[in-house]
């Protein structure tokens, strides 16, 4: 996915793409990164947590959550819980780029793939 996301980032005017194999809020928090895409569905403890833990420690950071699972409740939750964004997995490179383009812009952005 990282070509799809490069792709994706530079038609949402984002130029900086770095991945990172292992989700450690600690280095995140070193890195302070303006824009976060996380594949949630890698995240092996409590996802929810998690990006509770990533939105305490980069308040100001436009975090969008990458997930296979498309239910609503799940989108509402991850928004809760700190997500600026929800994209599905099955989404293309501009799906991605109006996403995080609308997630940057808006502060807020859901995939319509999330069951309404």
């Amino acid at each position: 996915m990282v070509p799809v996301f490069s792709a994706a980032f530079k038609a949402a005017g984002e130029p900086a793409l770095a991945v990172i194999a292992k989700l450690d809020v600690v280095a995140l928090g070193k890195l302070k990164p303006e824009l976060l895409v996380v594949d949630i569905d890698a995240v092996e403890t409590d996802k929810l947590e998690m990006l509770r833990q990533i939105r305490f420690v980069l308040p100001g950071c436009v975090i969008i959550v990458f997930t296979a699972d498309t239910e609503r409740t799940w989108g509402l939750a991850c928004h809760v819980a700190g997500a600026n964004g929800m994209l599905a997995k099955d989404s293309d490179a501009k799906v991605i780029a109006e996403g995080v383009r609308g997630a940057v812009v808006n502060g807020c952005y859901t995939d319509p793939r999330f069951a309404a």
